[in-house]
């Protein structure tokens, strides 16, 4: 709980994915209210409001008369990036806080943005090349392979390697139809270990609060790699301390960053870092909960304290070396597949080392078939804590022992979980 003067407030989610709900328990930890504002009809997310609004969030008149005609305190969002900027502006009209400006934002949702940000900075990216149309690929001298995707796109939509000219052709119509703005983004393909930086600002002071690495699923056949583990803290994390975290801060603060989490994804060749890709908002991936857990410092309830007040609240000091280890299982399903039933989860709320599950793809959902190779797929993120690499490894085993999605005829709907052998090779270092 955070503060008694937040009870009776009334706050305004904007967007109310599956991945959101989480706020509504948190809100009412809180004693406060939590309106659901979108054009989705009968969500879980609405479902456990106390109110919900079929309103179009992209229609600005329309959500500035219901905040004032409702009597909101605050308007939030999270997990989506062309909502942060509905958000700002809305906030912005009805004189309320938001976290970010919408030239902030930016580094959300425009590749190119970020990375020339990144580049004014002295921030390391990886080496790009200005294509605008598919003459561009034949006439440019292009070292292979390359990545190319959409400016404004997120969970790996549109993305594609490309290791000759003729594939990054296909790549460019495929990630031209997937931009918004119908803009691509080509560079230097890094397939080395990946990472994510969480980065918490309050009142100024731009902390790192965690770092993890990324494990890939290798079992299904695509374009590109889906995410199926990540480990806290990440081995790299001493490295970026020690080399990069003061200039990535530098970057932070020189935009004008005050309040509020965002998070860094960037790929890691020996000593190099190379950033590709930031989220002015919470990740996907949940790492608020993980922060719980270990700092007593949940940043999406401090993100709502900082919607209905303007202050981020207590105050924390963050150190991403951890004290404890932690995993997060993103159970992938097979495209194409549909949940009928989900066992386990029970038994696993059962055991005090489970911090978490967030499921996010219910019974009757069926996995979009052209989903493979993006967090599309991801069904449920589940998340443990140990205090040593061995039992971690041991509770992501006994995590994929007990969980189970099934279809009608008792198949299994998900791939085969990341090898545990591997991972535990691989953590050749200590906390």
């Amino acid at each position: 709980m955070i503060k008694n003067e937040l009870k009776g407030k009334k706050i305004l989610l904007v967007g109310g994915l599956n991945n959101t709900v989480d706020l509504i328990e948190l809100a009412h930890r809180n004693g406060v209210t939590v309106g659901v504002a979108d054009y989705n009809h009968g969500t879980l997310a609405k479902s456990l409001a106390d109110y919900a609004f079929d309103v179009d969030a992209y229609d600005e008149d329309a959500m500035v008369r219901l905040c004032i005609e409702e009597h909101f305190d605050g308007v939030i969002t999270a997990f989506n990036e062309r909502l942060g900027p509905i958000v700002r502006k809305l906030a912005e009209r009805l004189n309320m806080p938001a976290p970010f400006s919408v030239e902030q934002l930016r580094m959300s949702t425009n590749k190119k943005y970020f990375k020339h940000t990144c580049m004014h900075y002295d921030v390391p990216v990886p080496k790009e090349y200005e294509i605008n149309s598919p003459d561009d690929i034949y006439s440019q001298n292009i070292e292979y392979p390359v990545i190319i995707k959409p400016v404004d796109c997120a969970s790996s939509v549109g993305v594609t390697p490309c290791f000759t000219p003729s594939e990054l052709e296909k790549g460019y119509d495929k990630a031209r139809k997937a931009s918004k703005s119908g803009d691509v983004i080509v560079e230097q393909f890094l397939p080395y270990d990946e990472i994510n930086l969480t980065y918490i600002a309050q009142d100024g002071d731009i902390q790192l609060a965690a770092v993890h690495d990324r494990y890939f699923n290798t079992e299904q056949k695509s374009a590109t790699k889906a995410p199926d583990l990540y480990i806290y803290p990440s081995r790299y994390t001493d490295l970026i301390l020690d080399r990069y975290n003061k200039i990535i801060i530098n970057m932070l603060s020189g935009i004008g960053v005050k309040n509020g989490s965002l998070f860094i994804q960037a790929v890691v060749k020996g000593d190099q870092l190379y950033c590709y890709e930031a989220g002015m908002r919470l990740n996907g991936c949940k790492t608020y909960q993980i922060l719980e857990y270990e700092n007593d410092y949940n940043t999406f309830e401090h993100l709502m304290e900082y919607a209905l007040t303007g202050s981020m609240g207590k105050h924390v000091r963050f150190d991403p070396k951890f004290k404890r280890w932690y995993a997060t299982l993103n159970v992938l399903g097979i495209p194409g597949t549909t949940i009928a039933s989900v066992k386990g989860e029970k038994e696993l709320n059962s055991y005090p080392w489970l911090v978490h599950i967030a499921r996010r793809d219910g019974v009757g959902h069926t996995i979009p078939a052209d989903s493979a190779g993006t967090l599309v797929q991801d069904t449920t993120r589940i998340h443990v804590a140990a205090e040593t690499k061995e039992s971690l490894v041991e509770r992501i085993d006994k995590v994929n022992e007990l969980f189970k999605m099934l279809d009608e005829e008792g198949r299994s709907v998900l791939l085969k979980p990341h090898n545990t052998a591997e991972v535990l090779k691989a953590l050749n270092y200590d906390l």
